[in-house]
C-alpha cells in the first residue's frame, strides 16, 4: 500500500482515494483513521491531509528509502505463510490474515486484525538509515533504534498478530501477565523455529545476561512482593521495552519479564511434553508457576 499510495501524482483526488479504499478494502480505511490519525475515507478532507503527507520532503525520501529497501515482500510473504499455516493447523483456523505494508511516518510498527496484518516498512530499514538518524533522540531513543532491524521484521509481525489473537488471556497481576507473554512467545517460537534473539529482539550479551541471572531475577520479584501485583506501573516496567528493565542493573535488557514468562513456559512444556499448543494457551498460570523452578 506505501507504493500505491507514492504513485499517485502531487495532486491526490477524491477519485484516488476512492481506488484505494477499493483496492485495500477495509484496511485502508483503519490505515487513514486509526495508524495516520487522519479522516475517514468518505470525509472530503482526507486527500489533503493525505497529500501533506506524502509531499512532505522527509516522508517523501523515507518513502523512496522503503521502496529500495523493500521492493517486494516475497521473503517476508513466504516466512508469515509458512508459520500462519503451521497455527491454522494447531488451531483449526481457517481464515488468515493478509499481510499489507504501509508507511506511517513511525506511527505504528506492527498493526494485527482479523483480517489483516499490518506492517509499517520504516520501523525496519535499519538503524543507519539516514532517515532514521535524523528522528528527535527524545522519542527515538538508541535502544528504539538499534530494534528497527530488517530480520525483525516477520517475526515481530507473526508475534504481534498472535498477541493479538490470544490478548484475551491476558490476565490482571504479574504472573498472569508475564504467563501470558510466555505462552506466546512459546507458541511464536515453535512454530516460526527462531532463535531466542530474533525471537526478543535481544543481543546475545543481554541474553547471556538473561540466563546468568534468571534466580536473581525471580527472588527481585518475590522479595517485592511483586508476583502477584495488579499495579500497572509496575507490571509495565518488567515487561514494556526500554533500554533496561527498571528496578534491574543497566546491563538488564529491556521486558525481562517477558523473557522469564518464556522461562515459565518452557519449563512446564518440558515436563509436560504431551499438552498440545491449543491446551497451553488455555492452561492457568497457577499450574505452570508451579512447575518452575529457576536455574
Amino acid at each position: 500500500m506505501d507504493m500505491a499510495i507514492y504513485s499517485l501524482d502531487n495532486e491526490i483526488s477524491g477519485l484516488d482515494i476512492s481506488s484505494l479504499n477499493t483496492e485495500f478494502g477495509d484496511f485502508f480505511g483503519l490505515y487513514c483513521t486509526q495508524i495516520m490519525q487522519m479522516p475517514e475515507p468518505e470525509n472530503p478532507m482526507l486527500p489533503g491531509f493525505m497529500m501533506r503527507f506524502t509531499n512532505d520532503p522527509v516522508w517523501a525520501d523515507l518513502g523512496s528509502l522503503i521502496s529500495e529497501a523493500y521492493p517486494d515482500l516475497n521473503v517476508q510473504e513466504k516466512e508469515l505463510g509458512s508459520w500462519l499455516a503451521s497455527y491454522a493447523a494447531h488451531f483449526n483456523l481457517d481464515t488468515l490474515p493478509q499481510l499489507v505494508a504501509y508507511n506511517s511516518g513511525f506511527n505504528v510498527g506492527i498493526f494485527p486484525s482479523d483480517r489483516w496484518l499490518g506492517v509499517g516498512l520504516e520501523w525496519y530499514l535499519s538503524s543507519d538509515n539516514r532517515v532514521v538518524r535524523k528522528l528527535p533522540p527524545d522519542l527515538f531513543p538508541q535502544y528504539k533504534r538499534d530494534k528497527m532491524r530488517p530480520e525483525y521484521l516477520s517475526i515481530n509481525a507473526f508475534k504481534g498478530w498472535l498477541f493479538y489473537r490470544h490478548q484475551e488471556l491476558s490476565g490482571e497481576d504479574l504472573i498472569n501477565q508475564i504467563v501470558f507473554r510466555g505462552k506466546v512467545l512459546f507458541l511464536t517460537k515453535v512454530l516460526s523455529n527462531v532463535s531466542d534473539e530474533l525471537l526478543l529482539n535481544y543481543s546475545s550479551d543481554q541474553l547471556e545476561w538473561c540466563r546468568d541471572n534468571e534466580f536473581g531475577i525471580w527472588t527481585h520479584l518475590l522479595e517485592n512482593d511483586m508476583v502477584f501485583t495488579k499495579d500497572f506501573r509496575e507490571i509495565n516496567k518488567l515487561v514494556s521495552d526500554g533500554p533496561f528493565t527498571p528496578g534491574m542493573p543497566p546491563e538488564s535488557p529491556g521486558g525481562v519479564g517477558n523473557w522469564l514468562g518464556l522461562q515459565m513456559v518452557e519449563s512446564f512444556m518440558d515436563k509436560n511434553g504431551k499438552v498440545s499448543l491449543k491446551e497451553l494457551m488455555s492452561t492457568n498460570a497457577q499450574v505452570i508457576l508451579q512447575s518452575y523452578k529457576p536455574n
